[in-house]
């Protein structure tokens, strides 16, 4: 029950009150002008998040490359976890192939075609590595055969790759270069990278077209996310700002019933 001089709550017309004031001209105006407004900041912040993304793969690629290229066992050790400083660094490894493990990893794609990459085991004093050679066109019946003895590889390094779902295929042809998988299967201690040749002490690898680095999964460069945020923050302003004014009106102009008998005023 009301107090005296009050009016309860349910003799308020609100709600048809509200919804017949946001249909006059000037509410419906000023509502397409703030989807107008929202929709901007929106739009604006994810093009300032895309800037963070690529300026912060930029500087992250910048790093890797400036960083002085060592051998792999100066880099990191047999089973240890892939760090994420490790993408695109360049690396030095020594040893030797065991061309009958190499592997045909299909489905891949290099500039436009559609064809394998050869990976090798390069057998290490410290342990084994597996080195992406190359690529070639389709699936070929036969692997190209890397150089025989010592063989000193100069690259970068990249992770390994999670497994993926198909039918079985017929050795050495594999999916993906599942790093989890090739430790039960290769012997020896395995390096948790992959390491994307791009030259090979013993001259070029005939019939095979060198892999580049992938992209680096990069941080966001922090100022351009933080004017993401700021352009969203501006776009919740303006619907906050929209309200206020709409319900400083409504209440200004709100209708209210008139007392019953008996209520004093």
């Amino acid at each position: 029950m009301a107090a005296p001089g009050q009016v309860g709550a349910s003799e308020v017309t609100y709600p048809w009150g509200v919804f017949r004031r946001l249909l006059t001209p000037r509410w419906v105006g000023m509502f397409a002008g703030l989807v107008v407004v929202v929709a901007a900041c929106v739009l604006l912040g994810l093009w300032q998040l895309g800037v963070a993304r690529d300026s912060g793969r930029q500087d992250a690629v910048t790093a890797a490359s400036t960083l002085e290229r060592a051998p792999l066992q100066q880099v990191t050790k047999p089973h240890s976890d892939f760090q994420a400083d490790y993408s695109n660094r360049a690396v030095t490894v020594t040893g030797t192939y065991a061309a009958e493990r190499t592997l045909l990893v299909v489905d891949r794609r290099l500039d436009g075609r559609v064809g394998s990459w050869v990976v090798t085991p390069l057998e290490t004093q410290g342990g084994t590595v597996p080195v992406l050679r190359g690529f070639v066109d389709g699936t070929p019946a036969s692997v190209p055969q890397p150089p025989a003895g010592v063989v000193t590889v100069t690259g970068t390094l990249g992770p390994g790759e999670s497994p993926r779902d198909g039918a079985p295929l017929p050795a050495p042809q594999v999916r993906s270069i599942d790093l989890a998988s090739l430790v039960n299967e290769w012997p020896g201690d395995l390096y948790n990278v992959v390491v994307l040749a791009s030259a090979e002490s013993t001259g070029p690898a005939a019939g095979l077209t060198r892999v580049p680095p992938p992209d680096l999964d990069a941080p966001l460069n922090l100022r351009n996310a933080a004017y993401a945020v700021q352009w969203w923050v501006f776009g919740i302003f303006a619907i906050w700002m929209w309200w206020k004014m709409f319900r400083a009106e409504q209440q200004a102009g709100e209708p209210v019933a008139a007392p019953r008998e008996g209520v004093t005023t």
